[in-house]
C-alpha cells in the first residue's frame, strides 16, 4: 500500500469522527435553538436552524466520502464517486461555516470537516494518478 493510499485512509477514519460530530452539533444546535415565541428573534431561529441543516447534510456526505474513502485506499478502483463527494463535503462545510456566526462551535466544526473534504479530494487526485501508471 502505497503512502497516499494510507494517507487518504487516514484522512477517511478521521471524517467519521467528524461525520459523528457534525450529527452531534445539528442536534444541539436544533434543540437548543430558542423557539419563536416572545423574545426570540425569527431571523435567528432561521439562521440556527438553517446551519443546523447544513451540518446535518454535510454530515451524512462526510459519512459517504469517508466510507468510500475506505473502500477507494484498499482497492483504488472502487472509489468511485469519492472526489465529487468530497467536493460536496467541502461545499457544504464551508456554507454552514460561513452562515454561522451565532453559534461558534458548530462553526469551527464544520470548518474543520470542509478542510479533511478538501485534503481527501486532493488524496484522491493522488491515488487516482496511481492507477494510471
Amino acid at each position: 500500500m502505497s503512502s497516499n493510499r494510507k494517507m487518504l485512509k487516514i484522512l477517511s477514519l478521521a471524517q467519521i469522527v467528524f461525520a459523528v460530530l457534525c450529527f452531534v452539533m445539528a442536534s444541539l444546535v436544533f434543540n437548543g435553538t430558542p423557539r419563536v415565541e416572545g423574545d426570540a428573534d425569527v431571523l435567528t431561529f432561521l439562521t440556527a436552524n438553517l446551519d443546523a441543516v447544513l451540518c446535518t447534510v454535510a454530515a451524512f456526505l462526510t459519512a459517504f466520502c469517508a466510507i468510500d474513502g475506505i473502500k477507494g485506499a484498499n482497492r483504488p478502483s472502487a472509489l468511485g464517486a469519492h472526489l465529487v463527494v468530497a467536493i460536496l463535503v467541502a461545499i457544504a462545510g464551508a456554507a454552514a461555516c460561513a452562515l454561522s456566526p451565532a453559534v461558534q462551535g458548530l462553526s469551527v466544526v464544520c470548518a474543520l470537516d470542509a478542510v479533511l473534504a478538501i485534503a481527501a479530494a486532493v488524496f484522491d487526485k493522488k491515488v487516482r494518478a496511481e492507477i494510471d501508471r
